[in-house]
Order: structure tokens, then C-alpha cells, then sequence
């Protein structure tokens, strides 16, 4: 299955700038498909694992990171049967003084993330995450 063409349909949205998709089964944290030219096909095992984490009770006050970047989490409905998505916002630094917006969503095998365009906000990220999830999910992917 080629994973490409779910990002391209992603990526299609005015409001989304860069996306992934990598594995959440354990053992395949890994990038399955990436936007071309984005960072985000540098998101981590690690960071994955981190975000699917069934503890949640650190996400608010840590927040998660991206790539190495720091995130604020806004809303985590990730583990909520019928919404399975997380909105998040990137922190600002002197190296990146802009607040991308992002959402996650999980699927049965698959993290689906989207950052949004500059001043894009999460509720013009989320849906096209959202909509990607729910098919992803019917078709127990």
C-alpha cells in the first residue's frame, strides 16, 4: 500500500503545510510517507511513542515534542473512540518565532500529523486530519 497519495489529499488542504503518516504498532514507529520539503518526516520513535503513550497525565504540563521541537497540547481526544485526534501548538523560539498549529490523529496502525499553514488555526487543521482518521479507522488500517 502506498502511503503517498494520503498525503498528497492532506496536503491539497489550504489550511496544511507539511504532514506524515508513520507507524504506531509497536515495532513500526517509523515514517511510512512524508510531505516533501517538510520537517516532519524527522518525527522520532521515540516522540511516537511518546504521543500514543497510554499515560497521559504529563501531555498538559510537558507537552510533546515534534522533530525536536517543542509543543504545547491544546486538546487530547486521541484515545477517544469517534474523535481520535490531538491539536497541538508549536512553541516559539528565536529560531522559529512563528506558532504553527498542528493536529494529530491515530488510526488503528497509523499517526496521521498536519501542521497548518503560518496563522492557520487548529480548527482549520483539524478536520482534514479528522476526516483522514475516521476512513483510516473504517478501513482497520
Amino acid at each position: 500500500m502506498s502511503w503517498d497519495s494520503y498525503i498528497t489529499s492532506l496536503t491539497k488542504s489550504e489550511w496544511v503545510d507539511d504532514a506524515v503518516i508513520l507507524g504506531c504498532t509497536p515495532g513500526q514507529e517509523s515514517v511510512w510517507a512524508a510531505a516533501p520539503g517538510g520537517w516532519l518526516n524527522q518525527v522520532s520513535a521515540s516522540e511516537v511513542k511518546a504521543i500514543i503513550a497510554s499515560d497521559r497525565s504529563t501531555l498538559f504540563a510537558n507537552g510533546v515534542t515534534l522533530a525536536g521541537r517543542k509543543c504545547t497540547v491544546l486538546r487530547d481526544a486521541l484515545n477517544v473512540d469517534g474523535q481520535n485526534t490531538m491539536d497541538i501548538k508549536m512553541k516559539t523560539s528565536e529560531k522559529e518565532p512563528d506558532p504553527f498549529s498542528f493536529t494529530i490523529g491515530r488510526s488503528h496502525k497509523a499517526i496521521i500529523i498536519a501542521k497548518g499553514v503560518k496563522d492557520a488555526h487548529g480548527g482549520k487543521v483539524n478536520p482534514p486530519v479528522f476526516d483522514m482518521t475516521t476512513y483510516l479507522r473504517k478501513m482497520n488500517m
